[in-house]
Order: C-alpha cells, then structure tokens, then sequence
C-alpha cells in the first residue's frame, strides 16, 4: 500500500514539473460530454447570461474569450441563434496560486559507507506562479443540461502583451473546442 502512496506522490510532483516547464506554451486539455445527448440535432446557440461579474475577469478579457469560442463554433459550421437555440455556452476562469520547491545541493566529501565525511550544504528556493483554467461549457437549451465541457489548463504570464493574451486564448479555446462535434451540412 505504501508503494502505491509514493507512486502517486511522484506523479504528482512530475505533474507539478510539467505545469511549471510548460510556463511558455503547454497548455493540457480534458472534454466531457453526455453520451445521450444528439449533438447531430444542434445548429444554433446563444450564449447564457451569467450573473454581474460572476466570472471575474476584466472585461476586455472577457471579449476575447467570447469572441475566440464564436469564431471557433462558426467554423465548425454553428450560428447564433436568431430564434429558438438548439444549445447555449457558458464560460468560467478560474485561477490558483501554486509554489515549486527546488532543492539544489553543494558540497564534498570523501570516503563511502559508514566511514565517508564530508562537508556541503543545500538551498532551496520556493517559485509561486499563477496556474489558470478555462471551462466552456455546452448546454442543452431546452432541458437546460450540461452536455458537454471543455477545459484548458496551464500557467499564466501575467507579464504577457495584449498580442501574447490573444495568441493564448485562441489555442486554449481551439484546443478546448477541438472535439467539440462539426456539425455536417
């Protein structure tokens, strides 16, 4: 049983690893989705009104996403809906602080076994960074049931440029949307 406990520990911690190596572009991606749902039937959408400020986010953020998931849905051959929609999309951010300890050792000694001696030292340093998800959600508009979700994980550069932002959110919401259904036509 212990064995197992520190399998997980060390995939964890190479989890960690990989999120913080990824600061500059690896981004990793999960879908969802109702296996009962006709996704064959859904040719139209709105968007649903979330409550005031209920995501969080600034609002020029908040345009970008829009508009990177109705670029995406229109290329996969949906439009907004004009009537009744077939289906609606929501959209959250959600964000956390996480710290990496690196551990580096100095130092030498002589020796081996019990009878080696030496001397060194060892210094570790803690690195906090932002780590970011998006959530697109796809709900059935008339039961109103989720029937499919998208997620994009990765660090965030809060240094990024206007420019870097929307580069980044046009791959989390193509990568998001990338097994979203192509509707045939």
């Amino acid at each position: 049983m212990k064995t197992r406990q520190v399998w997980r520990a060390a995939l964890g911690l190479a989890m960690v690893a990989g999120v913080v190596s990824g600061c500059a572009g690896g981004l990793s991606y999960n879908h969802d989705f109702d296996p009962s749902a006709n996704f064959t039937a859904l040719r139209t959408y709105v968007w649903a009104t979330p409550p005031e400020n209920s995501r969080g986010i600034n609002q020029m953020l908040e345009r970008r996403v829009v508009a990177a998931i109705d670029q995406n849905l229109v290329a996969k051959g949906y439009q907004a809906a004009t009537g009744e929609p077939d289906f609606a999309v929501n959209f959250t951010v959600t964000t956390s602080e996480q710290t990496d300890y690196n551990t580096y050792y100095t130092g030498m000694g002589y020796g081996g076994g019990w009878y080696g001696g030496g001397m060194g030292s060892s210094t570790t340093r803690a690195y906090t960074y932002t780590n970011g998800t998006l959530i697109v959600d796809i709900f059935d508009a008339k039961s109103k049931n989720l029937i499919w979700r998208g997620t994009a994980e990765g660090t965030i550069n809060e240094d990024a440029s206007p420019e870097q932002r929307e580069m980044r959110i046009q791959e989390a919401i193509s990568g998001i949307l990338k097994t979203f259904p192509t509707r045939g036509k």
